[in-house]
């Protein structure tokens, strides 16, 4: 009868070891450890305005963005300019071009606190139109 018992609780040890090794595997890691904590997100806006069609003169409205940190944030950017126009953030890998009289959603994560170039480069002319100079504001990362 001992042996029996023996064999038994040897079984239904290996059986409450391969369930535990099975759900670890199935993404039941909670019941071994902490659940990661969901990433926060944030928005916010930016506009290239034609400040001065005359001279081709372009600005971002507003010149400074500011976000908190450790957040995924998107960043709707408008282009108010008569061309498309690129919005570069190096930090962030952060290259797109904007139409003219669009609106784009561009969505990256940001770590720790810091400011950050956001960078429009000049824009040739083309087109029957004037060049325009580059646009400089910043991401200020709180």
């Amino acid at each position: 009868m001992l042996r029996k018992r023996s064999a038994l609780s040897k079984v239904l040890v290996v059986v409450i070891v391969v369930v535990i090794i099975a759900a670890a595997g199935a993404g039941g890691l909670y019941v071994l450890g902490s659940p990661k904590s969901s990433t926060a997100t944030s928005s916010a806006s930016l506009a290239i305005i034609e400040s001065d069609p005359v001279n081709q003169v372009d600005s971002l409205s507003p010149a400074n963005v500011t976000v908190p940190h450790d957040t995924t944030v998107t960043l709707a950017v408008q282009d108010g300019d008569d061309a498309p126009r690129t919005v570069i953030i190096s930090a962030f890998n952060v290259n797109q071009t904007i139409d003219s009289g669009t609106t784009q959603r561009i969505t990256f994560a940001v770590a720790g606190p810091g400011t950050f170039q956001i960078y429009v480069p000049a824009r040739p002319a083309e087109n029957g139109l004037k060049a325009s100079p580059s646009i400089t504001g910043y991401l200020i990362v709180s």
